[in-house]
Order: C-alpha cells, then structure tokens, then sequence
C-alpha cells in the first residue's frame, strides 16, 4: 500500500505539472503514448509477469524458482523484440505515409522504453511473487522521483514534448539499472533458462495476456475512438478525471499485488473451503475500502478535477462522477479475475474481458457517432464493468457465490478491525 500510494502521489505531481506545461494537443500526444506502451507493457506482464508470480508463489523449492526466473527473463526478452519491433515498424510506416510530429514519437521512444523497461518488470514480478514490497518501493520510486523532477524542470524552463518525453524513457530505465545492479531481475541466472519452463509460461500466459491486454484496451479504447472522433483536446479532457479514477484504484491495485500470490498458494495447498474464506475475505475487504473513495469522488468531483488538471478542465468533473458510479463496484470485478487465474482458468477470464471490450467499443461506437458526447462515453463504462462482475462470479459460481450484502458486512467488520487495532495500541 505505501508503494502505490507514494508512487501515485508522485504521479499525481507529475501530472498535475504535465497539464499545465503542455498544450492540449501534446498533453493528447503524450496521453495515447502512455495508452500505447501501458498496453505494451500490459501484453508483456500478461504473458510473462502473471505466470512467473503464480508459478513462483505455488513452489518452495530453490532450483524451481531459479528456472522459472530464468526462463522467464528470456520469454521477456523474446515478446519484446517481436512485439515491439512490429509495432515500432507500424508507427514508422504510419509516419511515412501521413508526416506528423505525433508519430514520429511513437515510432523512437516505443522500441526504446520496451527494451529498456525489461530488467525492472522482471525484477518486479519477482519480488511480488515473493511478497517483498520493501523492495519494490525502491524500484519504483526510482522510477517516480526522476520523473516528477524532470517534468518540474519542463514546466519552469518552458521546454516542450520532446523533452518529456526523453525525461520519461530515463525516468523507466533507473529501475531496470537498480534491478541489474542488485540482481533482483535475475539476468544472471539465465544459464538456467529451459524450454520446458517457457513452454508452461506460454501455456498460461497467453490467456492472462490477452486478459491484460484486453482490459488495457478497455481502459484505452475510450481514448481511441475518442481522439477519432473528437480529436486530441477532447482526450486530454477524457484524461485528467480518468487518472483520478486511476488513483482511487490505487488501494485496490495494492491488495490484489498482495492476494494475487497469496491466493495461489491457497488453492494449491489448502481445501476448497479455506480458498473460498480467504477469497472471500479478500474482495470484502477491497470492496469496503474501495466504496467511501467512490463517494468521495462522486461528491467532490469539481475541486479535483481542478487540483489535477486546472480551471481549463474543470467542465470534466461530470465524467468523473460517472466513473464514481463503477468505481464503486471495480473491486468485485477485479477479484472475479483473480479468482479465475488462480483457479486456473485462465481462458474463462480472458473470455470475460473480451466481452467487456465488445461491450465497450460498440457502445462507445454508438454514443461517439449519434452524440460526439464525453458523459455519454463514461457512461457506457457502468454497462461494461456490470457485464464484467456478472461474468466473472457467473464462472466461479461452483467455487465461490456472488454475496453482495455478505460481503459488504463482512468488509466493514474487517474495516473496523483494521482500524481498532492501532487504536488500542
């Protein structure tokens, strides 16, 4: 919790400072680059990071571990020199046939930021399966800190995107540096790379990567079809209640890093019941803890809308009340995939995104065409994460049934408890 909430803090900053130096068509630009290499990165943890945590997590034994961190790293390496490579070509070939400063970006700093970016998902995924979150604070505010100054310097020196957008791709290589120099990533343990271990990671990532990717794509399609239709300026006002959204998600981004592992050694070592108890206690929790965040943004969506972005986006504080709504109820949903992962079911999950992507698109198709309205857009994200949870518990409904006011009961005395016990100290 304290690594998200430091590094969104920074973010925050980050952002806030990012509105203000650039103009509405480069803070677009920089908004569809950072859409495009989270959904790069987002691919990559799918297909590498999801497993080597769950297979991680589910073995005690040393030379396991060492073989599915080397094989890994190698499985890394490989995705991003096909994927990467292939988009990169995309974006260059983009650039040649329509001349325009946005896609030049894309087509230099994408292949960049991937290959650069590859020691420290490593080391991240690991230390995560290994629950050390002391570490990893260090990699990421490594990450944050230089950011966060460099975009500072931007915004007093008048300097424009093509500064922050080198300040970005060395911002994301000081952890991959931290990460070679300390051995977390694993690098050289690579000697015990085998393809049997690649080929399990293969097996189940393909479908956790399409779940990833499709559930970036759902957050990312939205500034897609937006920027389409309605061009860069409506992005960046799409773009600052939506990083709102990104930070109330934070507390539940940080329990699912921290059940995700936990979850896995609980079904691959205890009874159905005890799963089903800790899973339970889980998503009651998030979704408790998560609920009072919703409210708060729903209530007080013009003064932070404003803090973030400035005067100039304060008519966005209506999209940020919409996303309130299902933000309320994300943590269900979230929890719903994890479930499926760790049940082994992979492709159910994957199967589920997919229809909330449709969902998704073809709503916002609908809305875009007849209404060209940014309300009408988030709006269409209730429908598809209402589709999401009913899915997903629709699935695990032989494992664990969906107890809405069960669980509300249960995260508030949970909540409580939490709280009791620092006060009684």
């Amino acid at each position: 919790m304290l690594t998200s909430v430091m590094g969104a803090g920074f973010a925050l900053l980050t952002f806030g400072y990012l509105a203000r130096a650039l103009t509405k068509e480069e803070f677009g630009i920089y908004g569809i680059y950072l859409t495009i290499i989270t959904t790069f990165e987002m691919l990559r943890n799918g297909l590498v990071g999801k497993p080597l945590i769950k297979f991680i997590a589910e073995t005690e034994d040393d030379g396991e571990k060492r073989e599915i961190l080397a094989s890994s790293w190698y499985f890394a390496f490989l995705c991003t020199l096909l994927f990467g490579g292939i988009l990169s070509l995309v974006m260059f070939g983009w650039y040649l046939k329509t001349p325009s400063e946005e896609f030049l970006i894309y087509a230099i700093f994408i292949p960049i930021q991937a290959i650069s970016t590859i020691p420290s998902n490593v080391a991240q995924w690991r230390l995560n399966a290994d629950l050390r979150f002391d570490l990893l604070i260090w990699l990421r505010m490594s990450n944050q800190v230089f950011n966060f100054l460099g975009v500072l310097w931007v915004y007093y020196t008048g300097q424009g995107l093509w500064a922050v957008m080198i300040i970005t791709v060395i911002a994301n290589f000081n952890p991959s540096l931290i990460a070679l120099l300390f051995d977390y990533d694993g690098l050289r343990k690579l000697r015990y790379r085998k393809w049997e271990r690649l080929k399990e990671l293969y097996r189940f990532g393909r479908y956790t990567m399409g779940t990833l990717i499709g559930g970036n794509l759902l957050r990312g399609s939205d500034d897609f079809l937006i920027r389409i239709f309605m061009g860069p300026e409506a992005v960046a006002l799409y773009q600052v209640p939506n990083r709102l959204v990104n930070l109330i998600d934070i507390p539940l981004r940080a329990l699912v890093s921290f059940s995700f592992p936990s979850l896995a050694k609980s079904n691959k070592n205890g009874s159905k019941e005890d799963f089903k108890r800790e899973f339970e206690a889980a998503t009651a929790f998030a979704f408790v803890l998560l609920l009072p965040m919703a409210i708060g943004a729903f209530v007080f969506a013009e003064p932070l809308v404003v803090l973030m972005g400035g005067e100039k986006y304060a008519d966005s504080a209506i999209l940020l009340r919409i996303f309130s709504v299902f933000m309320a109820f994300s943590a269900l949903d979230r929890y719903a995939g994890v479930g499926l992962d760790v049940l082994n079911r992979p492709e159910i999950n994957m199967r589920k995104v997919i229809v909330m992507l449709a969902t998704n698109i073809v709503g916002d198709l609908i809305v875009l065409y007849f209404f060209e309205s940014l309300p009408w857009v988030a709006a269409i994200s209730i429908l598809t994460f209402s589709v999401g949870t009913f899915l997903g518990f629709y699935y695990m409904r032989d494992r664990v049934p969906l107890r809405v006011l069960f669980w509300l009961k249960l995260g508030t005395v949970q909540i409580l408890n939490f709280v009791k016990k620092p006060v009684r100290k």
